[in-house]
């Protein structure tokens, strides 16, 4: 019998991924993995080179190397996802402008906007404040390279790159095009009037579709170069967290749930589109039809538990070298032993989010006494980092709660992404969030996602909630424990003064930030600036 299959080409912050599910189950048949080729470019600091002619041959020796384990006659459906805020560019030949622009590249520039008044403006049209966004990077070519900005006769984001070399088709859904700044985030269409203001040509823009929409098939030469068949049906890219937050149940309005990768990713869905008046948090369209989220971010999570496992648990490596148990289990079994609230260390590390002023403290452990190992050993460090995640996560639906006027959200969380893999950050966070926790038993919730959106264009499934149901299955349920939570929110509130004045230290030049951008410099810090960026 021929099975419904479905490749997702997901492209991550740092690999591109090829992964093949049978839409029956939900579960994944094959997949293959590369890294990108993208290296610092030597003019411009910060900046990172994004090649097609490098790139795109990862992407092929991915689907490739997937195709090898399935008969390639049962792709029912290819579609991509990937990371938002980088930008493509192509000119009228269909020849790349310049290379692509990751989503962390330091080529941006808003002085335009400042010096226009067009920052609150935009963020109140746009839901979200011009950092690391498209239109940025669009506006940092047209001042830096105005030739090859003349030239550009389309933009693309990654999901839509991917899209464009297997059928030569170019469009966006709501959920990516959001995120570059240029789409009136409560109509879900382009906004003129923002093009118009920051000179971008309105036709440089692709047409919107909803997602699941078929765009194309694969052609003869995307057939040779990815051995995809030809005539395979080809749909439109779809944003990852947007993906990811159908991938892993929280279908549906009012659903809460956290991706909990590098960064985390606080998400909650709405039909009522109020942009913050604060301008602390972002609001983006939905690839749901009729539906918005609200963003917080949380820096660097996943990476500092990384940090820390490679630098301060090299003998838990070993352990895992000679004995095959995780050395991130070995920490966890450590943190365990350690009672809430981490003997009152602190952590400073990612602040909540203030889009308009977003700036990090230097990374600093606080309160721990050399003279008493018992409450300052590796254990208790490791859970201080567990927590100090799960206080910016209750920090920004704090934010959520006060745009909506409610103090009811979340109702529950679903937590996915590597996070969701300890058990003891998925009870700390229930027990901080005061929620149930839940995690999906599918780990690879950006990629079926976007699967999902497939498989409702092509008739397989009603909906995505039908998706849903079909293919999501719950984990594990985490439930809170009230007396721990009470112990955690006086720990909350003192870790907000903490960062103030980690804060004020940053201003008066005296620490280096984890993240900043030159935008939220101080004068202080102006004056020596490699000492803070």
């Amino acid at each position: 019998m021929k099975r419904n299959l479905i490749a997702t080409i997901d492209c991550g912050s740092s690999n591109v991924r090829c992964i093949i599910f049978d839409m029956d189950t939900g579960r994944q048949v094959s997949v293959a993995a590369r890294d990108w080729y993208v290296p610092q470019n030597g003019k411009i600091p910060g900046a990172y080179d994004f090649d097609d002619k490098y790139n795109w041959p990862l992407v092929c020796e991915c689907t490739k190397a997937a195709l090898s384990c399935v008969d390639k006659s049962e792709i029912a459906a290819v579609t991509a996802t990937g990371f938002r805020h980088g930008i493509f560019f192509i000119d009228e030949r269909k020849d790349e402008v310049i290379q692509g622009c990751f989503n962390m590249d330091s080529r941006m520039d808003s002085t335009y906007l400042q010096e226009h008044d067009l920052e609150r403006e935009i963020f109140r049209k746009a839901g979200d404040w011009p950092t690391l966004h498209g239109l940025p990077r669009l506006m940092w070519l047209k001042k830096h390279e105005p030739e090859a900005f003349e030239r550009v006769t389309s933009l693309m984001l990654v999901s839509d790159w991917v899209v464009y070399k297997l059928c030569g088709e170019i469009a966006v859904e709501p959920g990516d095009a959001s995120s570059t700044l240029l789409m009136d985030v409560v109509t879900r269409q382009w906004s003129a009037d923002i093009a118009d203001k920051c000179g971008i040509p309105r036709e440089i823009l692709p047409k919107v579709v909803d997602a699941g929409t078929r765009l194309g098939t694969v052609g003869a030469k995307g057939a040779e170069e990815t051995g995809f068949a030809v005539g395979t049906p080809v749909f439109c890219g779809v944003a990852d967290t947007q993906a990811g937050l159908i991938g892993v149940g929280a279908v549906g309005l009012d659903t809460s749930a956290i991706v909990g990768g590098t960064y985390w990713l606080v998400c909650h869905s709405t039909d009522n589109p109020v942009v913050d008046p604060e301008y602390k948090t972002r609001l983006s369209c939905h690839s749901e039809k009729g539906q918005w989220i609200y963003e917080g971010i949380g820096f660097y999570h996943g990476l500092i538990i990384r940090w820390f496992r490679d630098v301060f648990g090299v003998e838990e490596k070993n352990i895992e070298k000679l004995y095959g148990i995780d050395a991130y289990t070995l920490l966890n079994g450590l943190a365990e032993k350690v009672p809430v609230g981490s003997y009152g260390m602190q952590v400073l590390m990612s602040d909540i989010a203030n889009q308009q002023n977003w700036r990090m403290c230097a990374p600093t452990f606080m309160g721990w006494d050399i003279l008493d190992p018992q409450k300052s050993h590796k254990g208790v460090f490791f859970r201080a980092l567990l927590e100090n995640a799960c206080y910016v996560a209750h920090g920004e639906y704090g934010n959520i709660n006060r745009i909506l006027s409610k103090d009811t959200i979340p109702q529950s969380v679903v937590l996915s992404g590597g996070a969701a893999r300890s058990p003891l950050w998925c009870q700390i966070l229930s027990d901080v969030l005061n929620r149930p926790v839940y995690t999906p038993r599918e780990r690879e919730g950006t990629a079926i996602g976007a699967a999902m959106y497939a498989a409702v264009g092509m008739g397989i499934f009603k909906d995505s909630r039908e998706a849903v149901q079909a293919v999501v299955h719950q984990d594990r349920e985490f439930l809170p424990n009230q007396q721990n939570h009470e112990i955690y929110m006086q720990e909350y509130d003192r870790w907000r003064q903490l960062y103030a004045n980690g804060l004020e230290l940053l201003d008066r030049g005296l620490v280096k930030s984890m993240w900043q951008p030159a935008s939220t410099l101080s004068e202080i810090q102006k004056q020596d600036p490699w000492k803070v960026l």
